[in-house]
Order: structure tokens, then sequence, then C-alpha cells
């Protein structure tokens, strides 16, 4: 299972924050998504991506994520986000299938660029800060962090189960 990264998960430094036990494993190639341009939220510092026939977005292909990363992904993003499966091109001409975040509402979306560079100057350290906060909430790491909707839920968790489970995991999943 692939997914696309294209916003603050561009970053090592927050991809460590929100899965610091695969971060560092994660295969990552570069990529583009066509038909989609890269905007600021309208209540936020992050990403959304509109539709765009003209326009690509820039990012990461990564490969080699775990359930539990899945599951702590799905909380960094929140349920105003939905995984939804689009093709995307890596640099080296290869078209992939891959899941996506996209924003569940087109209300999300400002009409200002983002960029990953002025993020970095302007706002990465406090999400860094409030990431590493957040992270520790009891359920990040099996689903059952509360501010998780149930079609979000069920969305997830059935991306999860096609995902193997590492023999390591099977203590959070046994407590939770």
């Amino acid at each position: 299972m692939q997914f696309f990264f294209y916003g603050t998960l561009l970053d090592p430094e927050v991809r460590a924050a929100v899965m610091p036990h695969i971060a560092e494993s994660l295969e990552l190639q570069p990529a583009r998504l066509r038909g989609y341009r890269r905007v600021r939220a309208r209540h936020g510092t992050y990403p959304v991506l509109v539709s765009d026939a003209r326009s690509r977005v820039d990012g990461l292909l990564v490969s080699g994520l775990d359930a539990r990363a899945l599951y702590r992904m799905a909380h960094f993003e929140g349920d105003l986000y939905l995984p939804q499966q689009r093709r995307v091109r890596a640099t080296d001409g290869a078209a992939a299938q891959a899941w996506i975040f996209m924003a569940v509402h087109p209300g999300l979306a400002a009409q200002r660029s983002w960029s990953l560079q002025r993020w970095r100057m302007q706002h990465k350290r406090r999400l860094l800060a409030d990431t590493s906060r957040w992270m520790r909430e009891f359920g990040v790491d099996n689903g059952q962090a509360h501010d998780m909707n149930w079609p979000f839920r069920r969305t997830i968790q059935a991306l999860a189960a096609d995902l193997e489970m590492p023999e390591d995991t099977l203590s959070w999943q046994e407590a939770a």
C-alpha cells in the first residue's frame, strides 16, 4: 500500500513525530499528482488539495507503512480528511495508485497557495510541539482515539486490515 504525501508530512521531522517507530525506514520516492493544486486551509496552516485540471502537486510516494503508522497518520490528519485513491506518477515515469488524505469538504480550502518552505519558516516549530502532545493521546496507535467519527474510523480500519501487523505491535493492540 502506498500513500502520497503533499503537505506537512513531506518534512522528515513531522514524519518522525507522527510515526516515530517507522519514519526512518519508509521508502520515499518523489512523485507528482496531476489535476490538483495545493492551497492553504481556510482555518489552519496546513495544505488542502483542490481540483485544477491545469495544475500538479509535487510530493512523495511513500511505501513501507504499517497499520500502527496508518492509525497515527489518521489521528494526525483528523476526520476532516479521508483517504482516497488517486493515480500519481513517480519522477522516474512509473504510474502508481496511491492513497491520499483528501479534504472531505471543499470549504476547507482557501485560495492562497501553500508552500512547504514558507510553512517551515513560519509554522513548523509550533506544529511539532502540538504534534508531540497530540500523538500521546490514548488510542492513537490502534484507531480508538476519540476524535475519529465512525465513517472515518471504518475507512481507516479497512485500510489497516490490508496491512500486516508487525509482531512488536501486538502489545499495543491487546491493550486496547
